[in-house]
């Protein structure tokens, strides 16, 4: 269904303004560079399912504005690239249906023939569930080598595949790991590597993410499209994985707000529903309640929300799915109303201080 475009408007104004968070393992006080480091135009790094250009805030706006909304108007948000090629890694033979464009039309690329040196301590740790292994296996790998652009891209697209993976009860999710492999880029290698490593998972993440659910691109995930249900699903896990991202400070409040009004923008199903409560609840109340930011700033902020979401959601029909699921006559509303309820109750109330 064609989205209003005076909606989506007011969106973008609510989202945009919103400050990028600074990044804090332990003690570490470091800042985010607006461009990869000792990044040239013939770099490797275009292989990466985003751009070459980053989209961070400089450090005086990280260190002077922590809260959400901010006032002063951003400087314009530079596109990702959705269309790149997708990376596959060696140790998953199967088809990659999550990061594939239209997987009915196009093969997946072919795997490398060489394993880097640090995939068996990549898989360990992305399966670990406890702070301890997190630690050991990250310092594995970034310890196990060099790190040039093209290396560290290839290490943010393994991330990236990851995230696509459904999480299961024994694990955390693949954000805690990323997180940890951070920390120790910036202990072993200095702040330099650090940013390295964010800016390039940032670029992959969130430019695969538009790559499955922006409803202008052509290769979105539509009913006509036909996608299939595990690459839904595995686009679903990803938008979990952005939510997850934020939460750890590994993907700035603008990134994850442009990943919900992609999804907004072109809601028209089940499946839509889903990955939005997947990316807003895992992000949590956070998200709109930022440290030192002004009272009922982000109330406000989540008052414009909802209200635009239920205005989006109306024309919906109880038997959306771009899947062709035999949905239940409540099931199109019960999600709705969970949303809603879900954001609403993260009312910011002075009283309950």
């Amino acid at each position: 269904m064609p989205y209003p475009s005076p909606i989506l408007t007011e969106l973008n104004l609510l989202f945009e303004n919103r400050s990028p968070r600074k990044v804090h393992p332990s003690n570490l006080h470091q800042s985010i560079t607006t461009s990869p480091p000792h990044a040239s135009c013939d770099s490797p790094a275009s292989v990466s399912p985003a751009s070459s250009t980053s989209t961070l805030a400089p450090e005086d706006d990280i260190a002077s504005v922590k809260f959400l909304w901010d006032e002063q108007a951003p400087a314009p948000v530079q596109e990702l690239n959705p269309l790149a090629a997708p990376f596959v890694p060696t140790s998953r033979r199967q088809s990659l249906t999550k990061a594939a464009v239209r997987p009915i039309c196009k093969p997946a690329p072919q795997p490398p023939l060489v394993l880097p040196v640090w995939s068996d301590a990549f898989s360990r740790g992305a399966c670990a569930s406890a702070a301890p292994d997190h630690h050991k296996y990250a310092a594995a790998i970034v310890s196990s080598r060099r790190w040039p652009i093209e290396a560290m891209a290839e290490l943010a697209q393994y991330f990236c595949w990851r995230g696509g993976e459904k999480i299961t009860e024994e694990s955390a999710g693949i954000a805690p790991f990323a997180f940890m492999v951070y920390r120790q880029f910036f202990d072993i290698h200095g702040e330099e590597a650090g940013q390295s490593f964010i800016w390039h998972l940032r670029e992959c993440v969130v430019g695969a993410f538009k790559a499955c659910w922006d409803p202008d691109l052509p290769n979105a995930i539509t009913y006509r499209n036909a996608p299939s249900f595990n690459y839904v699903a595995s686009a679903i896990a990803h938008a979990t994985f952005i939510g997850q991202l934020f939460t750890h400070d590994l993907i700035p409040g603008p990134h994850t707000a442009t990943c919900i009004i992609t999804l907004l923008k072109g809601l028209n199903s089940y499946e839509h529903l889903e990955a939005l409560h997947a990316i807003v609840g895992n992000a949590g109340p956070s998200f709109w309640h930022g440290p030192g930011g002004p009272p009922g700033q982000g109330n406000i902020a989540i008052h414009k929300f909802v209200a635009t979401f239920l205005d989006t959601v109306a024309p919906l029909r109880s038997n959306m799915s771009v899947l062709g699921r035999s949905l239940k006559a409540g099931d199109m509303h019960a999600l709705i109303v969970k949303i809603e309820t879900m954001v609403s109750g993260w009312v910011y109330d002075p009283a309950r201080r």
